[in-house]
């Protein structure tokens, strides 16, 4: 949840101009100097539950994008990466929100900190004055090296608890982003084995009683029946004996109306109920597999392609978990509408 209140936080440094001595005694009809204008040194761009975002971390994750590109688990890669500088303040602002959540959530203490860089070094055979002198060779200062390694723990950390486990590629998932993708502009036929459950009309008193059975078939599999179990039990196909396969079949040997509802499917998936009176029956079809000539292709790539899928569900998923956290949080930026009020309070319809 954001809490909008209606107050811009800047920090400032007055610089006066020293008045001489002899102004001090100069008659009081005379103008005193005008004092100097503000000077802005730093200024807040987000609270994270009172953790803050200063116009500074800004200016220093632009000049850490390299540096965080070969730390940070979760930044090489995405869209903010790949814009680097050229990033908005917004964009920017909206990221280390996102990481103030995390790092609030998963803290790593200096000592963990040490240890990890301590074990870097171990790993690269090289002492701390090397490491230092390695980092200011390409820019960087120790302190923000030390810092991204904090933060990059503290995403393990998530991943690692909270992530991991939600994030499952199947070989079903590597195969239908294979023949979607790499074999899209193939001229090589593709192969479909398929399973069938199949209500005729000519055996109910109505289409609607058909009708009734193709779906309680369809609820029958979508708590949980096996397939081959409710085609053995409702399906009036002569494929029904052996769970409604079809065997493989090729797009040529499809029906029109099947293979309509092929080209919907993903390896798995179940078509919703399709037919009725002008094709003599209702029918449910399953895609099993897809299998085309193309094999040693899809060997060579299936790894290259879990990773792929593998990578956009971590992003998905964090992005669920940060979704998650931003409901709990009291977050701040400036700029938002809110800020141009004159309350002081937050407004009803923005607490709960």
């Amino acid at each position: 949840m954001k809490y909008r209140f209606t107050f811009y936080m800047i920090l400032v440094a007055l610089a006066y101009a020293e008045a001489p001595e002899s102004a001090l005694a100069a008659p009081a009809t005379k103008a005193t100097p005008p004092a100097a204008a503000p000077v802005v040194i730093d200024r807040i761009e987000a609270s994270v539950n009172l953790a803050l975002v200063l116009r500074s971390d800004l200016d220093r994750f632009r000049h850490t994008i390299k540096l965080r590109k070969q730390l940070d688990p979760l930044f090489s890669g995405t869209a903010l990466a790949t814009k680097g500088e050229r990033a908005t303040d917004s964009e920017i602002a909206q990221f280390l929100i996102n990481e103030r959540l995390i790092a609030q959530q998963f803290p790593v203490s200096d000592a963990e900190v040490e240890q990890e860089i301590n074990s870097i070094q171990a790993n690269n055979h090289i002492d701390r004055e090397t490491l230092k002198r390695a980092l200011s060779e390409q820019g960087f200062a120790f302190e923000e090296y030390f810092e991204l390694i904090r933060m990059s723990a503290s995403k393990r950390n998530l991943i690692d608890r909270d992530i991991r486990t939600k994030v499952a590629v199947s070989d079903d998932d590597v195969k239908n982003y294979f023949y979607n993708h790499f074999t899209r502009s193939s001229s090589t036929p593709l192969s479909y084995k398929l399973q069938i459950i199949s209500v005729a009309t000519r055996n109910y008193k109505s289409l609607g009683a058909a009708r009734d059975v193709a779906q309680r078939a369809v609820s029958a599999l979508k708590s949980g029946e096996q397939f081959e179990e409710v085609a053995k039990q409702m399906s009036d196909h002569a494929s029904a004996s052996s769970g409604g396969d079809l065997g493989v079949v090729t797009e040529d040997e499809m029906s029109p109306l099947i293979r309509e509802q092929v080209k919907k499917l993903k390896i798995g998936q179940v078509s919703d109920v399709f037919g009725g009176a002008s094709a003599g029956a209702f029918n449910i079809i399953r895609l099993v597999d897809v299998k085309s000539g193309e094999n040693d292709r899809f060997e060579k790539a299936k790894e290259e392609i879990r990773n792929q899928l593998a990578a956009g569900e971590y992003q998905h998923q964090i992005s669920l978990w940060l979704e998650r956290q931003q409901q709990k949080a009291f977050i701040h930026q400036a700029g938002d509408a809110a800020t141009a009020g004159l309350s002081t309070q937050p407004s009803s319809t923005n607490t709960r």
